[in-house]
C-alpha cells in the first residue's frame, strides 16, 4: 500500500493511491460494487476508512438517481466548464488549457465518469448541433443574419439545423419540438415571439440559449435586444427637426411584435411633438412595392398636403419613390421618404434614401463567436441591446 498524498479531504485518488490500484476501479466499488472482485472491493473498502474516505456530494446525488451513468455533461457543469472542453480534454489533452484539464481531471474522478465509444459518437453529434428559429424566408433581415451565423460556425465542427415559423406565434411550438429532437447543443431564436409553452419547453431542455430581438420574457443565456421602438422614434424625430410636420407611416407585418414596436416609436415622436398621429396604413402582410405605391396614393387622398412618409421596410420606400415620379412630386420638395431597416440599396435609389440601418451580417458573426466561446467554456450570461444607426440621404 502507498501513502496517500493529499492534505485536506480525502479524495477517490487519495484511496486509489492508498491502495494501489487505479481510480476509475476505487469510483467502480463505490458506485457498482458487484463489478469488482471481492479481494479489490476489501482492500478499497478499508483503505477508505482507514483514510476517513466520504464520497463528494455530487457524485452521490448522481448515484441515487435509479444508477444514472455520469455524463459528459456531468463533468462539465462540475468542473465549471463548457462540455466542448471535456470532450476535447478526453480526446486530445494538448487542446485544453493546464487550468482547465486540471479542473476536467478531478471532475472525472470524483464523479467516476467512464467515457465510452458509443456515448463520444453521440456526444460529439450532440456538440456539433446548434438549431436555429427564424420568422421570415423572405425576410431580408432573417437572411442576411442566419446566413452570417453560419459562415462563422462552419469555420468550426458545427452544423446548423433551421426552421421558420413565418410569424405564427404559436406555430413556434412544434417547430421548437422538432428542433429539440435533433439533441443540440445550442438554440438561437431570432424574432421568435414564444408562446409560455415554449418558453416552458426550451428552458426544460438545458441547452445554451440566444434570443435575438425576441421575446422579452425569456431569459436566455445570450440576449441581444435589437432598438426597434428607438429607431423608428428617432428617425421621425431627425423629420420633424427638419422642419417636416404631417409625417405618415406605412407598414407592413404590423400583427408581428417586433413590427408594432416601429409603429410605437413613430406613434411617440409625432406625439411629443404635438402633431397628426393618425396618418398611416399598416398592413399584416409581407412588404413590397406595390403596397408602397398603393398605400401613397390612399394617404394622399386622405391627405393631399401630406409632406412625409416613413416606412417599415425599404421595399415600400422604393414604392413609394416610384409612385411619387409617376406622380411628378419631387422627393424632396414635395414629398419627403424615409425608411425603417434599411440596407446598402437605399443608397443606390434618386434620390439617396434616408434609413435607419443595422448590421446583420456583424451580428450573425458576433452571435456566432459568442456562442463557440460559450459552448467552449462555461455560461456566461450576456444581455446587451443593439442599436440602429441613421444614414441620411437626399430624400430628406
Amino acid at each position: 500500500m502507498r501513502k496517500r498524498r493529499s492534505s485536506g479531504r480525502v479524495t477517490l485518488q487519495d484511496v486509489a493511491d492508498y491502495v494501489g490500484v487505479g481510480a476509475m476501479t476505487v469510483s467502480r466499488v463505490m458506485r457498482t460494487p458487484e463489478l469488482v472482485s471481492e479481494k479489490v472491493r476489501s482492500k478499497v473498502e478499508q483503505a477508505a476508512r482507514a483514510l476517513g474516505y466520504e464520497a463528494s456530494p455530487e457524485a452521490s446525488e448522481l448515484a441515487a438517481q435509479s444508477g444514472k451513468r455520469v455524463t459528459l455533461q456531468d463533468v462539465a457543469r462540475h468542473a465549471g466548464v463548457g462540455p466542448m472542453t471535456v470532450s476535447r480534454a478526453l480526446r486530445d489533452p494538448s487542446q485544453v488549457s493546464d487550468a482547465s484539464l486540471k479542473k476536467i481531471q478531478q471532475a472525472v474522478i470524483t464523479l467516476g465518469y467512464v467515457p465510452n465509444q458509443a456515448a463520444a459518437t453521440l456526444a460529439s453529434s450532440q456538440l456539433h448541433t446548434v438549431a436555429v428559429l427564424y420568422p421570415f424566408q423572405h425576410d431580408r433581415a432573417s437572411t442576411r443574419f442566419v446566413q452570417a451565423l453560419q459562415q462563422t460556425l462552419s469555420k468550426q465542427p458545427f452544423q446548423l439545423i433551421m426552421a421558420c415559423h413565418e410569424y405564427h406565434q404559436y406555430g413556434e411550438t412544434p417547430l421548437v419540438e422538432k428542433l429539440l429532437q435533433h439533441r443540440p447543443s445550442a438554440l438561437v431564436l431570432f424574432g421568435a415571439q414564444l408562446s409560455k409553452k415554449t418558453c416552458d419547453l426550451i428552458e426544460s431542455a438545458e441547452l445554451v440559449t440566444v434570443n435575438v430581438c425576441g421575446a422579452e420574457r425569456f431569459s436566455a443565456d445570450i440576449i441581444l435586444d435589437i432598438a426597434i421602438n428607438d429607431a423608428a422614434e428617432r428617425l421621425t424625430t431627425h423629420l420633424l427637426d427638419k422642419g417636416y410636420r404631417r409625417i405618415a407611416f406605412i407598414g407592413a407585418q404590423t400583427d408581428n411584435r417586433l413590427h408594432k414596436q416601429q409603429l410605437n416609436g413613430w406613434h411617440k415622436a409625432m406625439m411629443a411633438h404635438y402633431q397628426n398621429a393618425d396618418l398611416m396604413i399598416t398592413v399584416p402582410d409581407a412588404p413590397s412595392l406595390e403596397f408602397g405605391r398603393y398605400a401613397l396614393g390612399q394617404l394622399l387622398q386622405n391627405q393631399p398636403d401630406l409632406d412625409a412618409i416613413i416606412c417599415s421596410h425599404e421595399e415600400i420606400a422604393f414604392g413609394v419613390l416610384s409612385e411619387c415620379q409617376r406622380r411628378l412630386l419631387k422627393v424632396p420638395y414635395d414629398m419627403a421618404v424615409a425608411c425603417l431597416d434599411g440596407s446598402a440599396n437605399c443608397d443606390h435609389t434618386f434620390p439617396a434614401l434616408t434609413s435607419m440601418r443595422l448590421n446583420y451580417e456583424k451580428l450573425g458573426h458576433q452571435v456566432g463567436q459568442r456562442l463557440m466561446a460559450m459552448l467552449d467554456d462555461a455560461p456566461q450570461p450576456l444581455e446587451e441591446q443593439v442599436k440602429f444607426s441613421l444614414e441620411p440621404g437626399a430624400s430628406s
